[in-house]
């Protein structure tokens, strides 16, 4: 898969069971600027770097997200979604900033890991130019399962991150992570300490089980 190449060199908590059988599940902010989606202890675990306006990463969410989700229902996976809003610069606009501030507001202690899942699939799938205002990103939110009252922060705008902080951070970590190309999207194994080759169709499968 092709990156959406970068500038960035130059320039939660307890949630719900899901079901018998599988594993406790949280949706969590880490101390870092990440969203952690699925269980701490799962054998799986990824960090995936992403601009909301990639389009790049958009592809990948349509090509693997029902994948992941399956992954994270089950227990086998954990991803940590570590957002970043370089492309607002680039396209002189606030969509980044906003949508991942939405992310992290969604990332409450009553959302479900497959309803954050869910949440950040549908962005993807209605990725504009001029990104969904603050009442779209909220409707979007709540068909994919997260709670009305989460939803109507998100539809309210309030501030849940520092959106600049959270761009300098998570680029370091890219950057740190995936010095040789550090673009979006970045799928970076915690287990092998590596970047994962998006190329190769079979990766989720070559995970730990």
């Amino acid at each position: 898969m092709r990156a959406c190449l970068t500038a960035l060199a130059a320039a939660a908590m307890w949630l719900t069971t899901l079901g018998a059988g599988s594993a406790h599940a949280d949706v969590s902010r880490t101390d870092d600027y990440g969203v952690l989606v699925g269980s701490a202890s799962a054998p799986a675990q990824l960090e995936i770097f992403c601009d909301p306006q990639c389009p790049f990463c958009a592809k990948l969410e349509s090509t693997y997200g029902d994948r992941i989700a399956g992954d994270l229902a089950s227990g086998r996976l954990a991803v940590t979604y570590r957002w970043l809003t370089f492309l607002d610069d680039k396209h002189h606009n606030d969509v980044s900033a906003r949508i991942s501030n939405a992310l992290f507001l969604a990332a409450d202690p009553a959302t479900p890991p497959t309803a954050y899942q869910a949440f950040v699939q549908d962005l993807y799938s209605h990725q504009t130019p001029d990104g969904p205002n603050n009442d779209g990103i909220a409707a979007m939110a709540r068909e994919s399962g997260v709670p009305g009252p989460v939803a109507d922060r998100i539809s309210a705008g309030d501030p849940a991150i520092d959106t600049t902080a959270l761009n300098e951070a998570n680029k370091a970590r890219l950057i740190a992570e995936n010095p040789q190309n550090p673009s979006t999207p970045t799928v970076y194994n915690v287990n092998t300490k590596s970047v994962v080759d998006l190329q190769d169709s079979g990766w989720l499968d070559a995970l730990a089980s």
